[in-house]
């Protein structure tokens, strides 16, 4: 299980390349394979990865198709403060893993402070976010479609040149 840690003061994370600071006062701690974002769930949180790593893997067909690794200092969850929408992907702790929560209360008293430009050009790469994922994954699934076909040819092959 993961626990609720509210420190005295807020922790806050730099990224530098972004030259901002993010502030938060919940964190919550997973154990080594224990899932901190599930494919399909609605939420409303995005989280920032305060030490450990997670592997982000997405469901194929079948198969949960491994999408990458991030690190001390990534964001994960994003899409969650925009929309109401289902998770994408899932996320599991790789080892010991600390995560600072923007939930969406937050967010939105930050993003009150925006001017209107800013948000209409963050809501478009939210929106163009969303269509390339959803797109992605329709590719993915395909490719994996195509990748089974070459597999079941090749096997195919292999016996008919054990025929001869």
């Amino acid at each position: 299980m993961y626990t609720y840690c509210l420190l005295p003061t807020a922790y806050s994370l730099p990224f530098t390349s972004w030259g901002v600071m993010i502030t938060t006062s919940i964190v919550e701690r997973f154990a080594d394979g224990q899932a901190i974002v599930t494919e399909g769930i609605i939420s409303t949180k995005a989280y920032i990865i305060l030490s450990g790593q997670v592997k982000v893997s997405k469901k194929v067909g079948e198969k949960n198709v491994s999408i990458g690794i991030l690190k001390e200092g990534d964001v994960f969850g994003e899409m969650g403060l925009f929309s109401n929408s289902p998770r994408t992907a899932s996320v599991i702790a790789v080892g010991d893993v600390n995560v600072g929560i923007i939930d969406k209360k937050y967010f939105n008293e930050l993003l009150n402070k925006t001017p209107a430009e800013l948000k209409l050009v963050v809501n478009a790469l939210v929106e163009r976010l969303s269509a390339t994922t959803e797109k992605l994954a329709k590719v993915a699934i395909h490719f994996e479609k195509v990748r089974r076909t070459m597999d079941a040819l090749s096997v195919k092959t292999a016996e008919e040149e054990e025929k001869r």
